[in-house]
């Protein structure tokens, strides 16, 4: 779940795959949930089909994805939007999008939100709203000892995600040659795995997800310690859907809802149920 930072709306659009991981293209639609006939929503606004929430996803576990098989929209962040969407009275449609078109979707009004685990960037707040933090991630490292400074990291050979926001602040540090792109976390562990790297930087709900699987062992994830020599990788991320600028309504509502989810427990609830439920995923302290 990692953040391309950019200026400009085309490697912003490219961010949203790699901020979050890997982008998958496509365009199929899926619809699920139904909505009582009594129903009354919390806020008003428009979207880009009525009485629906078009969510762009760019697959991407835990974060969010689309079950090939049942169509059903699955992850963090899908647990969020149904619950989002429950609260206005609204039909969730899913719309598989890829990094490069994830942005346009949005400005062509193809879709109300993306979903992919989005990190909240200065950068990327000039091209798209983005809500309140859902919930936050931190930058871990994973590898067969407990390395947890940037200079503990001198000398290893280094994998990132390609595009991620880890990557170019590690080769400044530690030169360019010590780090390695990877095109999706489970590469990336797997060379860490079948010590072709020594090391792999990457976000901690990514790191949990995949370490939980039974063919990592021996590896562990440690909190990479904040340090004022690599000030441009960023501790900790707030996490959340970015939606079109424009529709400051809808902003305004998502922000409500994701204040009242937290507020009742619900997003304690999700985060406990992808075993995410740390105190700094939760509060980002």
């Amino acid at each position: 779940m990692l953040t391309r930072v950019s200026a400009t709306a085309a490697c912003v659009a490219v961010t949203v795959s790699t901020l979050l991981l890997t982008g998958c293209g496509g365009s199929a639609k899926n619809s699920s949930g139904k909505v009582a006939a009594d129903c009354k929503p919390a806020h008003t606004f428009g979207t880009v089909k009525p009485k629906t929430l078009t969510v762009g996803v760019i697959s991407s576990l835990p974060y969010s994805s689309v079950n090939p098989v049942s169509g059903k929209w699955e992850g963090i962040d899908a647990e969020f939007g149904a619950a989002i969407a429950a609260k206005e009275c609204l039909t969730v449609t899913t719309v598989a999008v890829s990094g490069a078109d994830a942005i346009q979707s949005l400005d062509s009004g193809k879709v109300d939100l993306l979903s992919a685990g989005a990190y909240i960037t200065p950068e990327r707040g000039r091209v798209v709203g983005q809500t309140k933090p859902l919930y936050y991630q931190y930058t871990v490292v994973v590898s067969r000892n407990s390395l947890g400074t940037v200079d503990q990291l001198r000398g290893h050979q280094i994998g990132a995600l390609s595009g991620s926001a880890y990557v170019q602040p590690l080769r400044t540090w530690l030169g360019s040659s010590k780090v390695h792109e990877y095109p999706s976390t489970a590469d990336l562990l797997a060379d860490v795995q079948n010590k072709r790297l020594d090391v792999a930087v990457t976000a901690s709900g990514e790191a949990k997800y995949q370490l939980a699987k039974a063919e990592y062992t021996g590896l562990r994830a440690t909190r990479l310690a904040p340090s004022s020599a690599t000030k441009n990788l960023q501790p900790i991320y707030g996490v959340n859907m970015p939606y079109k600028k424009s529709n400051t309504a809808l902003g305004s509502a998502l922000n409500a809802d994701i204040a009242a989810l937290r507020a009742g427990g619900t997003t304690k609830k999700i985060l406990t149920k992808w075993k995410q439920n740390d105190h700094l995923t939760l509060n980002g302290k």
